[in-house]
């Protein structure tokens, strides 16, 4: 009888061992994506096939082609670029101007514009440096811009964010 829980004993360590090594795993693809600043990216043919997914904001139009996305996972930033103008926006969507400046427009109750960072830090080979500056429109958070058929739109990052380092993108 003796010899049954010390069975028991070594067939539970190696359950034991085989999850922990499991974890191992899980654990290092954490860290490879906290070494690559914690950002997912996405692609749609066009703003439709981006909202059925539910990944492409509203105020993008359906009819927007190439639409290429970044954003951090720990935060609030993001950036996203499409072929298209900026005739197809909601009403809703502002001009800048002395009246309505380019300011962060938290959505989440307790943050105000201090709160946020007014340049972007994350990294796209299809996003010109500092192209967040040049935004003529805002729909709701998000400040937009363009560049003849190129539509470009950053949504800003709060301050409390560590912004880790980013692999640089391929043709930057």
């Amino acid at each position: 009888m003796a010899r049954r829980p010390r069975t028991l004993a070594v067939v539970a360590l190696g359950g034991l061992a085989a999850l922990t090594l499991s974890a191992c795993g899980g654990l290092s693809e954490s860290l490879e994506e906290r070494n690559d600043g914690h950002t997912k990216t996405y692609a749609f043919d066009t703003g439709k096939a981006g909202k059925v997914d539910e990944v492409v904001p509203s105020w993008v139009p359906d009819d927007a082609a190439t639409v290429q996305g970044i954003f951090r996972t720990t935060g609030m930033e993001r950036l996203l670029t499409y072929r298209g103008s900026l005739d197809g926006l909601p009403a809703d969507c502002t001009t800048v101007s002395a009246e309505n400046p380019l300011i962060p427009q938290p959505e989440r109750e307790g943050f105000t514009a201090d709160d946020f960072r007014t340049d972007a830090t994350l990294l796209a080979a299809w996003w010109p440096d500092g192209q967040e500056k040049a935004s003529t429109v805002m729909c709701g958070k998000w400040w937009i811009s363009s560049d003849g058929e190129d539509v470009y739109a950053f949504t800003p990052e709060l301050t409390r964010v560590e912004i880790e380092k980013q692999p640089t993108p391929e043709g930057k």
